[in-house]
């Protein structure tokens, strides 16, 4: 079924809206995804800077992944920084409930817990360029930024939704568009998880899944 004009976006908005988002029935147990791929195995070669994308367990998550091209596994996306001995990811999301929600920081551990899949890209950027996108994502003006549940592109960023903001603030530390070209949701123009992830303006660094939810 096609969804198109207000249904979309109400999709989408639960789609993204983190891990918060309402839950399908339980799947088949899988294995916890970091004990099938331990971050000590991996971290290694991450930077600052670098995009994280999870495959969520919400409701219309395998929708929303479904509408991102390739395979369409992916469902959110966060920026790696860095904190002491540990990895953080910066993300935007929503509670499912109110559709309220804004940027948050947490662990890389902790945002890949209930995932079903990780995959690292890193933008194609200088070093002083990925720093920069690193330290604008610590603003505070950044992190007032407000969830868009409405998925616009065209309200002057006044809110944003996770791909949007990391679109933006990349955009806006170095000059550099990450995620084009533009894709669509029924009659609604977004930037979609693949728009980033397979992006010819990244290089991948590291994907492992496991079974997607209903899969």
């Amino acid at each position: 079924m096609r969804l198109t004009g207000p249904l979309a976006a109400a999709v989408l908005a639960v789609a993204l809206a983190g891990p918060g988002a309402a839950r399908l029935p339980a799947p088949p147990a899988l294995p916890a995804l970091l004990d099938v791929a331990p971050l000590a195995d991996w971290q290694g070669g991450l930077r600052p800077g670098d995009l994280v994308f999870r495959r969520g367990n919400g409701l219309w998550s395998g929708y929303f992944a479904g509408a991102s091209g390739d395979d369409g596994f992916f469902s959110h996306v966060g920026l790696l920084v860095r904190d002491g001995d540990d990895w953080r990811v910066v993300h935007t999301e929503a509670d499912d409930r109110t559709g309220v929600g804004g940027v948050r920081t947490d662990s890389l551990r902790h945002f890949l817990a209930d995932a079903h899949g990780v995959a690292v890209v890193r933008p194609r950027l200088e070093p002083a360029q990925a720093a920069r996108a690193v330290e604008l994502a610590h603003d505070p003006v950044w992190q007032a930024i407000p969830f868009d549940a409405r998925f616009r592109l065209d309200d002057g960023g006044e809110a944003m939704y996770c791909t949007e903001w990391i679109q933006a603030l990349v955009l806006a530390a170095t000059g550099e568009d990450i995620a084009r070209p533009r894709s669509r949701f029924g009659r609604i123009k977004i930037i979609s998880i693949d728009d980033l992830r397979l992006s010819a303006r990244v290089e991948p660094v590291f994907d492992h899944r496991l079974a997607a939810p209903g899969r």
